[in-house]
């Protein structure tokens, strides 16, 4: 393949979870077929940083794209929890406030960043990286199972109450940087502190 071909592997990975997420929607009855489809646009979030990085072919046009695809798969995945699988029967009331409270969050953040940088574009913090993966591993088991049992409910509080504040630093980042920077690992970064 030509080299100057190979540095947008990561963005076409990328692009192909626009199309991914949305086939998630139409497979959530489908189990096994949802988990395969569901572990492939996992898998193409995480090679497309790792490309990017491991062989220097980031762009600020791929940090946007991969923040996008990132919220399409989101969104998606609340479409097949809440929607198509009706699992919103299943999830406690703090639940569904923590979910909602998550979502407001992020689409402060979403805006915010548009109206300080210009620009529309999520960040990529280890926070939000590692608050992640817990939902990433559970939305199959919910899908496969079907239901949602009490004591997931608790669990799932949890870890709404850590994405939060993961998100509630972004916004600290957002408020102390003079310059947008999608790729800023934590608060510590803008604070030159090491942690």
């Amino acid at each position: 393949m030509n080299p100057m071909k190979r540095k947008h592997i990561p963005n076409i990975l990328s692009i192909s979870r626009f199309p991914l997420s949305i086939a998630l929607l139409f497979l959530a009855n489908r189990p096994a077929w949802f988990v395969a489809v569901y572990i492939v646009t996992g898998l193409t979030d995480v090679l497309d940083g790792w490309l990017a990085r491991r062989y220097s072919w980031q762009s600020e046009r791929g940090a946007k794209i991969d923040g996008f695809a990132d919220m399409v798969f989101m969104l998606a995945l609340l479409a097949v929890v809440l929607g198509v699988k009706r699992l919103y029967r299943d999830l406690s009331l703090s639940v569904l406030i923590g979910m909602g409270a998550v979502a407001l969050l992020k689409l402060i953040n979403l805006f915010y960043t548009k109206l300080k940088f210009k620009q529309w574009a999520t960040m990529h913090t280890l926070a939000n990286k590692y608050t992640a993966f817990p939902f990433y591993v559970m939305i199959p088991v919910f899908v496969a199972k079907g239901e949602i049992t009490g004591w997931l409910n608790g669990v799932l509080f949890g870890l709404l109450a850590v994405v939060f504040l993961a998100n509630l630093e972004e916004t600290l980042i957002l408020t102390l940087a003079k310059e947008y920077d999608t790729d800023t690992k934590s608060i510590f970064g803008i604070l030159h502190i090491s942690p």
